[in-house]
């Protein structure tokens, strides 16, 4: 046989064989959840939430999808999708697709809890105790910015020695005596007390990860985050992104935390926080009592100021 017909043998057994072949299937998309301000009892908890989700987004969009936690962030090749905190969005800078809520709302507040041996039941109270920072990317400025609403000093609170991966371990942390305070999100106090309540924080964002992603799949995926619903405790569903109920924080954020006099600050350690428009913006003027005291609907005896 002439070289020429071994060739063409060799081609048509090769034509054969791909198409004998099985497809091969796309792995899955990756969805992580790399949420610290999150509380999750452990790591497996965090897991099967991811998992959970993943799924449910699968059922709507029939892609394969998996879920994965993680507890000390992640890198962009290893994710497609994440649900992030919104500190976490305002200085990464991954594409919004959703926003997560709670009984439709999109914020929650967070509140100030104290371990057992602190003293002093307000902020003023509590100078140099020793907090340990919520685990979010400039944490220094989302606390005196943003949840104090620079109302006090950066160096207002000292910082735990121990540095929390997350809001679990930070709580961990002043149970055990190891810090004095952290912030969580209210509701998951885990029995520790409470001494302030702040403005409302953006809750987690369900983002887009990976650059270069189908725009069809993308479409598929961002229609399909708003039907699902899996609970967990901070937040029960999805809606679309609201980017202005982030602007204080992208704005507190980057404002860093120079060190400024502090102003008055009115503060109650029981209650609601004040009601919009008496919330401060970063850059506006303190709320000084007694002007507003109607409008911050202080119980008797009036808030705390300091």
């Amino acid at each position: 046989m002439s070289v020429r017909g071994i060739a063409l043998l060799l081609v048509f057994g090769v034509a054969q064989a791909q198409e004998a072949a099985p497809p091969v299937e796309a792995p899955p998309l990756v969805l992580g959840v790399y949420a610290p301000l999150v509380f999750f009892p452990n790591s497996s908890a965090r897991n099967q939430y991811a998992a959970e989700v993943a799924q449910a987004l699968q059922g709507v969009t029939g892609i394969s999808m998996r879920g994965r936690g993680f507890s000390k962030g992640f890198r962009g090749s290893d994710v497609d999708f994440a649900i992030v905190d919104a500190p976490y969005l305002a200085t990464a800078g991954s594409t919004a697709l959703a926003q997560a809520t709670w009984k439709g709302k999109a914020r929650r507040s967070m509140v100030l809890v104290v371990g057992g041996k602190v003293e002093g039941d307000n902020i003023g109270a509590l100078k140099g105790i020793a907090l340990a920072n919520p685990p979010v990317p400039k944490s220094a400025a989302f606390v005196a910015n943003y949840l104090l609403q620079r109302q006090v000093d950066p160096l207002y609170f000292a910082t735990a020695r121990r540095k929390p991966a997350d809001v679990q371990g930070a709580l961990s942390l002043v149970r055990l005596g190891r810090a004095d305070a952290t912030f969580t999100y209210e509701g998951s106090e885990a029995g520790l007390r409470r001494v302030f309540l702040s403005r409302p924080v953006p809750l987690p964002v369900f983002v887009q990860v990976r650059n270069g992603l189908p725009a069809e799949v993308v479409a598929k995926v961002r229609s399909a985050v708003t039907k699902v619903r899996v609970p967990n405790g901070l937040f029960d569903a999805f809606s679309a992104f609201p980017s202005k109920v982030h602007a204080p924080l992208r704005r507190a954020l980057r404002s860093g935390t120079g060190r400024t006099p502090p102003g008055p600050v009115v503060v109650s350690s029981r209650g609601r926080p004040p009601s919009p428009p008496a919330f401060l913006d970063v850059g506006e003027p303190a709320v000084v009592m007694p002007a507003v005291a109607g409008d911050l609907q202080v119980p008797d005896p009036p808030a705390d100021v300091f």
